[in-house]
């Protein structure tokens, strides 16, 4: 007697697949069903996988009862269905088994259930169900119409799983409501999908976690606009970005990592995902709202301090009491200028990682967010001594380092201004703090730091790059240049020839192109705007233009 629920007539090449036992628990958290998972079902105990075993893994959608003359129906409708043919239809045309397998494949049926068939199947129908890759499957003594509705059952129960998981999650936040920390969320979302979860900020650093304080993002990961599943060793990631209004890139992604999860469970967690960003982006939103008034007072308290002339007016004193804005000492001030895929939005959403930051070095004080970037302060009791503002520029070059890190597409630049007391005197620092910064940017670099103390003899230069009649200048002496120059090759030949003394081979080796490139485009740079570069003025004056254009251009 053969044994029930196993394999025959499957050719040696397949050998390594298994069949699950039924005694196995079957998984509950799939959106598919596959051959082999029906196979475990209490009402199929007694069946018989005789051939075609390489196609235990298809997915099942529905099932389908074949009826008489099913070798001449038309069965071309039937994908990933499991086709049931009971004996009463089948009589005693046996060669029909051959055909059903051959149309069943067509169609792209996932598999072939023969009920109370009295005989055995055909060699050739075996061989054929295993070239195919298409399941057969036999078993006795059952009602054909009562096995299509406990499999269809099955077949169904991921849908209902996957709906029951939405409605557990739908009504954990409906109680959670829009009042609760962005962490309860997340962990309802890792409760029900059972996974570690985080919301991530724009810069792939999390901003809420379910557990602890960080998020093992991928290596070299890089945040995408759509929902995007990443898989390393063990782990599987799903990051679903939030958009949170119309037209809006994603600003956060909602990421949850799971250990070995199967196919069909991640195509829930996919699901959920999808679902549960309505949630978060529409409390966010709300988030934001209250962020942007906030930030809109506190710039605006800002602009007050720097528009005070000799006595603080005494609304001004009381927002600043309120605000918790301490100006009773040394104040020393920084300004930071964000370079590049910049906007209002992205510095709001990363005001808590810079306040980190600046924690990190000792720098505790007022943040205030403007569209372009930061302005900060601390206070001291006593004056800080000269020697310390070395390793203050230190510490913010780190911070940059930092920066450049986690906020792609930016460049960031600090001034640093000196200490003074009072109101007045955070006035006059910031002012400092703001001209120290336009000297960073004209730098070149990717990001600098400096202090005014430092500038030294740039302070006179930055004069003439914030004069307008110099600014006016530069561009009427450069425009032949910058006219006929769209990739910027000739205006950063010159700028580099300049700088090195007019040295061709200098520049060729800075540029990185041959000695004869310099002076042919140096030539060419001759003839578009005439000047005489052997005349001192002249090189000057076009170098100070070329600071001039580059600032305009890096801003």
């Amino acid at each position: 007697m053969e044994e029930p629920n196993r394999y025959y007539g499957q050719s040696p090449a397949v050998e390594g697949v298994s069949i699950i036992s039924p005694d196995q628990p079957r998984p509950m958290s799939s959106t598919s069903v596959s051959i082999q998972q029906i196979l475990q079902l209490q009402e199929l105990k007694d069946s018989k996988l005789l051939a075609g075993l390489t196609g235990v893994s298809k997915e099942v959608s529905d099932v389908h009862i074949l009826s008489r003359d099913a070798a001449a129906a038309d069965l071309s409708n039937l994908s990933s269905q499991l086709l049931i043919l009971d004996n009463v239809n089948l009589g005693d045309d046996h060669y029909q088994i051959d055909v059903i397998l051959r149309k069943a494949h067509d169609s792209h049926a996932s598999g072939l259930l023969i009920v109370n068939f009295k005989k055995s199947v055909g060699p050739t129908a075996l061989r054929l169900a295993n070239k195919l890759g298409m399941p057969l499957i036999m078993i006795e003594n059952v009602d054909s119409l009562q096995l299509a509705d406990d499999i269809r059952r099955q077949v169904r129960t991921p849908f209902i799983a996957r709906s029951d998981a939405i409605l557990r999650v739908t009504d954990r936040f409906r109680r959670f409501a829009r009042t609760g920390e962005n962490n309860q969320a997340l962990k309802i979302l890792a409760e029900e999908l059972h996974g570690r979860t985080a919301l991530l900020g724009i810069t792939g650093a999390p901003v809420a976690t379910s557990e602890g304080q960080t998020f093992p993002i991928p290596p070299d990961f890089i945040l995408r606009d759509g929902l995007m599943v990443e898989k390393s060793g063990d782990s599987v990631f799903v990051f679903q970005p939030l958009q949170l209004a119309a037209g809006e890139r994603p600003s956060f992604w909602l990421a949850i990592e799971m250990i070995a999860p199967s196919e069909s469970w991640i195509q829930v967690v996919r699901e959920v995902l999808n679902f549960s960003a309505w949630f978060f982006a529409t409390k966010l939103s709300a988030d934001r709202l209250v962020q942007e008034r906030d930030a809109r007072f506190r710039l605006g308290v800002l602009n007050a301090i720097t528009a005070t002339k000799e006595f603080p007016d005494p609304g001004l004193i009381n927002q600043l009491g309120i605000l918790g804005w301490r100006v009773d000492g040394w104040c020393t001030a920084i300004y930071l200028q964000s370079v590049g895929e910049v906007d209002a939005l992205r510095i709001l959403n990363g005001s808590p990682e810079f306040r980190k930051h600046l924690e990190e070095i000792g720098f505790v004080g007022p943040v205030i967010e403007r569209p372009d970037g930061f302005t900060a302060w601390q206070v001291e009791k006593e004056e800080p001594h000269s020697k310390s503002f070395s390793l203050l520029l230190q510490n913010f070059q780190q911070l940059l380092g930092k920066l450049e890190k986690t906020s792609p597409g930016l460049r960031n630049y600090i001034g640093i201004g000196r200490p003074y007391q009072g109101i007045l005197g955070l006035q006059k620092s910031l002012n400092e703090a703001r001209e120290s910064c336009t000297i960073a940017q004209l730098s070149g670099k990717p990001y600098d730091a400096q202090h005014i103390d430092e500038m030294g003899v740039r302070r006179i230069l930055l004069g003439w790059y914030a004069s307008e009649s110099f600014t006016e200048f530069a561009t009427s002496l450069l425009s032949a240049i910058q006219d006929t120059d769209a990739d910027g090759e000739l205006l950063k030949t010159l700028e580099t020839y300049l700088d090195n003394n007019c040295s061709p081979s200098d520049s060729a080796n800075i540029l990185g192109i041959h000695r004869n490139t310099v002076l042919n485009r140096i030539e060419r740079i001759r003839q578009l705007i005439r000047v005489d570069l052997n005349q001192p003025d002249e090189r000057l004056a076009l170098q100070l233009a070329c600071r001039v254009i580059k600032k305009a251009n890096v801003s």
